[in-house]
């Protein structure tokens, strides 16, 4: 049985014991109709999850929320998306293929991951990961109905507050009508909001992420009993803006988790690449510099001829051959790049596009002399 923290894309044949948490119904131009989830393990480590429409009623059958389940043989690759659910870097994708069956395992544990008001003031937290955050209602105002892109949408405003600090938070549609029902009934002392999502407007703001979140009003839990015996000597929102500002079946086989680690059991393409030299052409995609992946798409493989090639016509280059090289007007460089895919077979299945051509000529190595083109300089007479 392995852990979440165990798991890598190399393989499918992985066995898990996870709980549900939570899911949620998503829609995107793209992957169309997916159920999104977050699976928790004995240990506490948490993923996201995904199965396309076909298998959502699958799904929840047979993996309901609460309930400890054994599930294996499913897809891991890597996480993107602006608001992630977990800090988990890969995602789990749930298969055809994919097995579902009893466990034994027993923790009624909610695995809460509070965040302290102080790291989301200070930027501890980042923007791009959803967090769970309780604390004591207050400047609860009625719930209103505003216009958004012409249609009509409830909203609530409140703030909440724990020990020491006070943040705002703003719900929008079904958890602002759990507001108002809720408000009919009693007046909510205790918020606990899970997977919020950190943003800023005129102040930094809790908010729900789309469908993503869940909200729950005077909650029994052990942590939310805690939190009622801690005294309350929050600071002021001026204090506070000064603060931001600075399918079931049997197991028929289990594969050990580490199998692939042996050198002796790597398929023969693999031991094949033993000795070879390779470049890589990186791209830096809006998933690593906006929403914090750390996951790059290899956009171009060369090897052999190729490369050999390139070293053949570059050597070290000094500092002060860089500076002159650099201010020469005479001087132009160049290099020349192969428009094929690859130069020994070895290509990435990635589609290209237009631009990847251009994206080729630009490619430099800094550490390598680039071949000139000499440029003659005539002079014209009038």
């Amino acid at each position: 049985m392995s852990l979440i923290k165990d798991l890598k894309p190399y393989k499918d044949e992985w066995r898990l014991t996870v709980k549900l948490l939570h899911s949620w119904k998503q829609s995107t131009s793209f992957g169309g109709d997916t159920l999104e989830c977050v699976l928790v393990d004995e240990s506490g480590d948490k993923i996201q999850a995904s199965c396309k429409k076909s298998l959502m009623v699958r799904v929840k059958r047979y993996l309901p929320i609460g309930q400890w389940k054994v599930i294996d043989t499913f897809k891991i690759g890597g996480v993107g998306g602006q608001y992630r659910p977990t800090k988990q870097q890969y995602k789990m994708t749930i298969l055809t293929d994919t097995m579902i069956s009893r466990s034994d395992y027993l923790n009624d544990s909610e695995f809460l991951d509070l965040a302290s008001y102080e790291d989301i003031f200070n930027g501890t937290c980042k923007p791009n990961f959803l967090i769970d955050v309780m604390g004591q209602v207050t400047d609860l105002a009625a719930v209103a109905t505003v216009q958004v892109k012409g249609i009509d949408t409830k909203r609530v405003n409140f703030r909440l507050r724990d020990e020491r600090y006070i943040v705002a938070c703003c719900l929008w549609e079904k958890y602002a009508e759990q507001f108002e029902k809720h408000m009919e009934e009693t007046t909510p002392d205790i918020c606990l909001i899970r997977f919020a999502k950190i943003k800023e407007y005129r102040e930094i703001q809790i908010t729900n992420a789309f469908d993503a979140s869940l909200l729950f009003l005077n909650p029994t839990m052990k942590e939310a009993v805690e939190f009622k015996k801690f005294p309350r000597t929050a600071k002021s929102s001026a204090q506070l803006n000064s603060l931001t500002r600075i399918g079931v079946g049997s197991i028929l086989d289990v594969i050990d988790t580490t199998a692939i680690e042996d050198p002796e059991l790597l398929p023969m393409p693999l031991q094949d690449l033993v000795g070879k030299s390779f470049c890589f052409g990186v791209k830096v995609t809006t998933e690593n510099f906006s929403n914090g992946s750390d996951i790059f798409k290899v956009s171009e493989v060369w090897s052999g001829d190729y490369i050999q090639r390139i070293e053949s016509l570059s050597e070290p280059l000094s500092l002060n051959e860089t500076i002159s090289s650099t201010m020469s007007g005479g001087e132009i460089p160049a290099m020349e790049l192969s428009n094929e895919n690859s130069s020994d077979g070895f290509a990435t299945p990635n589609v290209k596009r237009k631009d990847d051509d251009l994206d080729q000529q630009e490619m430099t190595f800094t550490s390598k002399k680039l071949c000139r083109t000499i440029v003659k300089k005539e002079k014209i007479v009038k």
